[in-house]
């Protein structure tokens, strides 16, 4: 059974096909292919068509890839309105079987619900959709536990980190996937599924913050305590600092990328381009590195 993912980013959209052997995730097919236009701003989409030709562009080559067709993908959303809400639930039972799986599955819906209350008091006027859930601790008769299922007691509980959406986010995101003729099967948040995958359970016991700087957006999430406590993320990332050498260098925004990406390699001394007027223009790297300084700064300050 293959799993095609896909994470459609503000710069690039990447697309990985692979299976599960036990443990282990074999990739069977990969292919990367940077957006034609600026179709995407700060991980939202601008223009559907023109992702949408992108998305499939990238499902064609990796059906070549792996000489068959591709129906169902699993995506993973960006967005710089992400919301956030952390609630606390019970449960009373009133026989003495052990706890399911079931029941806690039960429980958590109760938590989601619980966030999305609270979401339509604070946004009346807007439509959110929950993109993921985290439990942050589930509780026995009062006390923290690891998992719930095969225990006995009267009261289960859990802390439970939910995240939101606006529903248009999220109509864009099956739209573009929609005009390459795919199905959405799984979606996910970018902060989510990069903390899987970067912090292993075993680690989370550390005080960590995974702070994933794309081009769009920079997604963060913490760690503490052997749970995910929260998710964040800000419209500020690699395209402000082109944006910056854009307008200072007077290039357009694909010489300015390439630039700002010269600039950052190892052992390069100074930096050659021509700027809007047909112009040649070569300045040093830390000339260059002056001009996104402010930006970077700023950046970490909002991080922080």
């Amino acid at each position: 059974h293959l799993v095609f993912g896909l994470e459609i980013g503000t710069r690039s959209i990447v697309g990985s096909v692979g299976y599960m052997d036990g443990k282990k995730f074999n990739v069977a097919g990969h292919y990367v292919k940077e957006h034609d236009t600026r179709a995407m701003m700060d991980g939202q989409i601008h223009d559907i068509a023109k992702v949408g030709e992108t998305i499939n562009y990238v499902k064609r080559e990796l059906e070549n890839q792996i000489g068959r067709p591709l129906n169902d993908v699993c995506i993973a959303a960006a967005g710089r309105v992400l919301k956030t809400v952390t609630v606390h639930v019970d449960m009373e039972r009133v026989d003495d079987m052990a706890v399911t799986e079931e029941d806690i599955y039960s429980l958590d819906m109760l938590g989601v619900e619980k966030a999305y209350d609270i979401m339509r008091a604070d946004f009346p006027d807007v439509e959110f959709y929950c993109v993921g859930y985290t439990v942050v601790k589930y509780y026995m008769n009062g006390y923290i536990i690891g998992n719930l299922e095969g225990h006995k007691g009267r009261n289960i509980g859990a802390d439970i980190l939910a995240t939101f959406l606006p529903n248009e986010v999220i109509e864009d995101l099956y739209s573009a996937t929609g005009s390459a003729g795919l199905s959405v099967a799984n979606l996910t948040l970018e902060p989510i599924a990069a903390i899987n995958i970067a912090i292993p359970e075993n680690f989370r016991l550390l005080n960590i913050a995974l702070v994933d700087v794309g081009a769009g957006t920079s997604d963060i999430s913490i760690t503490k305590d052997g749970s995910i406590i929260a998710y964040g993320m800000i419209p500020h990332a690699g395209d402000e600092i082109t944006e910056v050498i854009t307008q200072r260098c007077l290039c357009d925004f694909k010489t300015a990328e390439k630039v700002k990406l010269t600039s950052m390699k190892k052992g390069a001394k100074s930096v050659s381009f021509k700027d809007i007027m047909g112009l040649n223009q070569k300045l040093s790297v830390n000339e260059i590195r002056d001009i996104y300084e402010g930006t970077v700064d700023n950046m970490t300050r909002e991080i922080d």
